[in-house]
């Protein structure tokens, strides 16, 4: 495993089996990948085939921002909805299309998504002027969200957290810093939304985004 630094699990004592309410699961890794691979996936995300039109909420949300979609359900009612059972993991589909992204997520497996299976994987692009919304991704504890940071380089000057609250909505739990080759993984069922950038950013913020699930 080439990454620097271990994971780091922001909360005392975060368990897979507690209520989303109570001690959710966020973690981080930083320095996930090379620096090579880094550039490569960042070079490749902020390339053509953007889309622009996604929400963070499809149905209530007025504003949209850019996206690219990978292997996974692409509508955004159809990626909310939760299915029976675990559904099929994506991973050599990946693989098969996006080796520069199966080679990120291998590396997840090794470190904060050990025994997960893919199920959807993704890119958001947001410019100044466009935000993200609270929402959450899915309702169930099995389900993961992991968002990558690949930029050359982010000031904290940009904005663009990713801000994580409680079940409530009444109160911030986290936020994440888009720090260049970082990863954090959060639970789905985890109220949250992507900052916009501030007026001083010169670059599109990009995150790519594994969502996840272990079995029951």
């Amino acid at each position: 495993m080439n990454a620097s630094a271990p994971a780091k699990t922001l909360g005392p004592d975060a368990s897979l089996d507690r209520p989303v309410e109570s001690k959710p699961v966020i973690m981080r890794v930083d320095n996930i990948a090379p620096e090579e691979e880094r550039r490569q996936i960042y070079e490749f995300l902020a390339g053509p085939g953007w889309n622009f039109g996604w929400k963070s909420s499809s149905k209530t949300d007025v504003y949209s921002f850019w996206h690219k979609h990978f292997v996974g359900t692409y509508s955004p009612e159809e990626a909310s909805r939760e299915e029976d059972g675990r559904r099929r993991d994506l991973a050599p589909e990946l693989e098969e299309t996006y080796p520069l992204l199966f080679a990120l997520w291998k590396r997840l497996q090794e470190t904060i998504l050990k025994g997960h299976s893919l199920v959807r994987c993704y890119a958001n692009g947001i410019p100044y002027g466009s935000d993200g919304t609270l929402h959450t991704d899915s309702s169930s504890s099995r389900s993961f969200t992991t968002v990558y940071y690949p930029h050359d380089a982010w000031s904290p000057n940009w904005g663009g957290e990713t801000v994580l609250f409680n079940r409530e909505v009444t109160d911030v739990i986290g936020a994440i810093f888009p720090k260049p080759n970082r990863a954090a993984m959060f639970q789905g069922n985890v109220p949250h939304v992507a900052r916009g950038v501030s007026r001083l950013c010169p670059v599109m913020r990009i995150t790519l985004m594994f969502k996840s699930e272990i079995p029951s």
